[in-house]
């Protein structure tokens, strides 16, 4: 004789349920994130690449000699600024145009504010004083706000 409990069956397990979208409207919703991401992603590499500059001024200024970082500065605000704007300007007028690009003043107290002085002076910068204008020159490159950002600088590469 067999055991009454041998008879039975197991239940019955339906499909597991899909996972495609049922409805049109997450449909829509994927296209709509999938061109955000696009757009994202646009823009991201286009701004990379319009900060090309700014990435090859920090290596230079890494290298350069105390006495060239005015030169090193004018070369980067040359890449994005109009030459007539920049390239006669020296002085007052050159410590204003690194202060009103910046976005908070850098060049306003000293040592910053020798920056031309070091280029043209044989005396040499002291300890503290070299990496202060560093550091100065290094926040001017990152923070300075071109006056406009159409595609592609004004500057044939």
């Amino acid at each position: 004789m067999r055991a009454p409990l041998e008879n039975l069956h197991d239940f019955y397990q339906p499909p597991p349920p899909s996972w495609r979208p049922q409805t049109i409207g997450w449909y829509v919703v994927f296209a709509i994130a999938a061109l955000l991401v696009v757009w994202l992603a646009v823009h991201l590499f286009r701004r990379w690449r319009l900060n090309r500059y700014r990435r090859e001024a920090l290596k230079e200024l890494a290298q350069v000699d105390a006495t060239e970082l005015s030169a090193l500065l004018k070369r980067t605000a040359l890449s994005v600024w109009p030459r007539e704007e920049v390239a006669s300007l020296s002085g007052a007028a050159w410590l204003k145009f690194l202060g009103n690009s910046a976005r908070k003043p850098l060049f306003e107290n000293a040592p910053a504010n020798r920056i031309e002085e070091v280029a043209f002076s044989v005396i040499p910068l002291s300890g503290e004083d070299e990496p202060a204008l560093r550091k100065a020159a290094a926040s001017w490159i990152r923070q300075h706000k071109p006056p406009y950002r159409q595609g592609r600088s004004h500057v044939s590469a």
